[in-house]
């Protein structure tokens, strides 16, 4: 989750309302979450190759059920499947090292999460080039080497070739 920051917040008439979000009840645990979701975050793709920061998000912290240790489960969301396989190569060490900073992070799942707003679902097929036509010495090699073959499966797909590049 990115933190959004806009030079609007720092108006004195915005105050008031970064307060409220902060005080209010319901709204300041999520507001908490979200500030502890994105310094995770921070963290994690400081820890992240360059290469692989664009595409890894984190999704959340899960905390397994029943777990008396509180040992929760970093979420990272991957972008395509080339990303999500690169990160779990590095799973072992990025865990490590945010253990070592001293995170209560005992596992770390990767989980392919296309952005479905991209577009690319709306685009159309390529279109089909278009084919050239076999030339006559071509057809009539496969005619020369269909009556040279007996009768079989293979003539009658020669045979076959033969027709549709005849018609078309």
């Amino acid at each position: 989750m990115r933190l959004f920051t806009h030079h609007a917040l720092q108006t004195p008439a915005a105050k008031p309302l970064n307060d409220w979000l902060t005080k209010a009840g319901p709204v300041s645990t999520l507001m908490q979450t979200a500030r502890q979701l994105a310094t995770l975050e921070a963290e994690v793709l400081a820890l992240l190759p360059p290469g692989l920061r664009a595409g890894i998000a984190v999704g959340g912290v899960k905390q397994e059920a029943g777990n008396a240790a509180r040992e929760e489960t970093l979420v990272l969301l991957a972008a395509h499947g080339a990303a999500a396989a690169r990160v779990r190569q590095v799973v072992p060490s990025l865990l490590a090292r945010l253990q070592q900073r001293g995170s209560r992070i005992a596992a770390i799942r990767v989980r392919v999460q296309p952005e479905v707003g991209r577009g690319d679902w709306d685009t159309e097929p390529a279109p089909r080039p278009q084919r050239k036509p076999m030339s006559p010495t071509g057809l009539a090699s496969l005619g020369t080497l269909e009556q040279t073959l007996p009768d079989s499966p293979l003539r009658d797909a020669v045979r076959n070739l033969l027709q549709h590049h005849r018609q078309g």
